[in-house]
């Protein structure tokens, strides 16, 4: 049983340590917001460990508690208790106006990492980012020879259909009415919750402009690397990639030089599973395609102080390196303008079908120095009867490892895969030991079929109960590679390199 006054305790002077609780008519406020939430009949002020709270990393040991009691003490569904406990983190974290003003002061005194690394604390400690159970990801890197992935099997994110992702452009009626919009939506900050959209009362917003617009930064609940940053746009518009994307880019990294940012595409497929806000995302991080080498470098013909190159990564690539940051802008926005309307039926390249659009671009900058380093990766999001979920997405055999659109997180070699995969590895390593034919397995198993028969009948040619864990990461690794290699474009063959060759030629810089 839940020693609820004891965790009451506890929590208030973890909010006095951690959550920049510092007024004595404030701690009482908040303590009888707690007891009235929890419908506490009595409580007693009492002296707690303060060196048990001051250690604590994370907020885990109260939303558990608080959880527990509220399922021991109450008839609330699981979803009315978890927007409970985020209601109690919401009105113990500092506002958001404070929350601001501390940002802006290490921002000014201590520079942008302090400042962030302050925000990313904050959002740790009052329970919005969930870094434990971000920690128990699986993740490992693969061994190539050259161009390594990092590989996350993430355990607490839903697959998502590329049908679904685009279903949200095309929103009609009454769900255009629901308030917030969608999760990314500012309307978040502080809002309670409901069935079908999580409760935000603990979320805080740091309010930014780029390229003259308002824009916020938060971090992920559940990031896929260290500080994921999501910037969000103010009003709720689709995705766009255009100029002001590789202005805003630009400038975001001008302001915060420690954090990576890139957009995803603005198109079904190749756009991520939110197209319907306008967003960013960034981080800490360095994803692998910022750790390879370069292929070649196209001469530009005209006045400019930038380098382009064509990079060494499995998809189509070209990065552009610069120190003025108009230059790099205007070259990104020559190559994207000509991308748009580019077709070479040679490649399967086309860029539109009647009015429908199928090219665009996935970018993606970093700042080291004073030098701008700009990704981009060409796409395109065209189906025929061959390939009817995208030419240019992960190939029907490798859907059972990952189907989702590959957005800008996984085009960087950075793979997030679904939590299904840690049961059906184990389920694949008991057909194999007991050495099941097809039939044994899908009767026993009956989603390991199709695309996992295959998987099953490659393993068990080498197979070692000893090395099987590898062996199936290995497998697993070589999926991975193979999927971006399906998004490029320009295949890494004569055919591609030649077609890529051509169209660089054909822009005007």
């Amino acid at each position: 049983m839940v020693k609820i006054n004891q965790i009451v305790n506890e929590l208030v002077e973890f909010s006095k340590l951690h959550l920049y609780l510092d007024n004595e008519l404030d701690e009482l406020y908040l303590t009888n917001m707690i007891i009235g939430e929890l419908n506490l009949d009595s409580f007693i002020k009492k002296e707690v460990d303060l060196t048990k709270i001051k250690n604590f990393k994370n907020a885990d040991y109260f939303s558990e508690n608080l959880s527990l009691y509220l399922k021991e003490n109450s008839d609330l569904s699981d979803n009315q208790i978890e927007r409970k406990v985020t209601k109690i983190f919401g009105f113990l974290s500092p506002r958001p106006s404070k929350v601001n003003e501390k940002f802006f002061s290490l921002y000014q005194k201590e520079g942008d990492k302090a400042a962030l690394d302050f925000f990313y604390d904050l959002s740790i400690k009052n329970d919005y980012v969930k870094k434990s159970k971000i920690d128990k990801n699986l993740v490992w890197e693969t061994n190539f020879p050259s161009k390594n992935l990092e590989i996350s099997i993430n355990l607490s994110k839903p697959e998502k259909n590329n049908k679904d992702i685009a279903k949200l452009l095309v929103k009609k009626s009454s769900s255009e009415t629901k308030y917030p919009s969608c999760l990314l939506c500012k309307e978040n900050l502080g809002y309670y919750g409901r069935d079908d959209h999580p409760s935000r009362e603990n979320i805080r917003l740091i309010p930014l402009t780029l390229d003259n617009e308002k824009w916020y930064l938060q971090y992920s609940p559940y990031g896929y690397f260290n500080m994921h940053a999501i910037i969000l746009k103010e009003s709720h518009s689709n995705m766009v990639i255009n100029e002001s994307t590789f202005i805003k880019l630009t400038e975001f990294v001008d302001q915060f030089p420690y954090f990576f940012v890139g957009s995803n595409a603005d198109l079904p497929i190749v756009g991520g599973s939110i197209l319907n806000h306008e967003h960013y995302q960034g981080g800490e991080h360095r994803l692998p395609i910022m750790k390879v080498g370069t292929k070649c470098e196209f001469i530009l013909k005209g006045n400019h102080t930038s380098k382009l190159f064509l990079l060494d990564w499995y998809n189509s690539t070209l990065l552009i390196k610069g120190k003025d940051r108009n230059d790099v802008v205007d070259i990104a926005t020559k190559i994207l303008n000509k991308w748009r309307d580019y077709d070479v039926l040679e490649n399967d390249i086309l860029s539109h079908t009647n009015e429908v659009k199928h090219n665009t671009i996935t970018p993606c900058i970093k700042k080291d120095g004073d030098t701008y380093s700009l990704y981009l990766i060409l796409r395109n999001n065209r189906t025929n009867e061959i390939y009817p979920d995208g030419i240019f997405h992960a190939h029907s055999e490798y859907h059972h490892i990952k189907h989702e659109g590959i957005g800008i997180i996984e085009a960087m070699g950075l793979f997030i895969l679904p939590a299904r995969l840690i049961r059906q590895e184990n389920q694949i390593k008991d057909c194999l030991k007991l050495n099941l034919t097809d039939e044994e397995i899908v009767n026993k198993y009956s989603d390991l079929n199709g695309n996992f028969l295959t998987m099953i009948h490659e393993l068990k040619k080498n197979y070692k109960e000893e090395t099987i864990d590898e062996d199936i990461k290995e497998y697993i690794n070589n999926v991975c590679k193979n999927i971006l290699i399906n998004t490029a474009v320009f295949k890494d063959d004569e055919k591609g390199n030649n077609g890529l060759k051509r169209f660089i030629e054909s822009i005007e810089f």
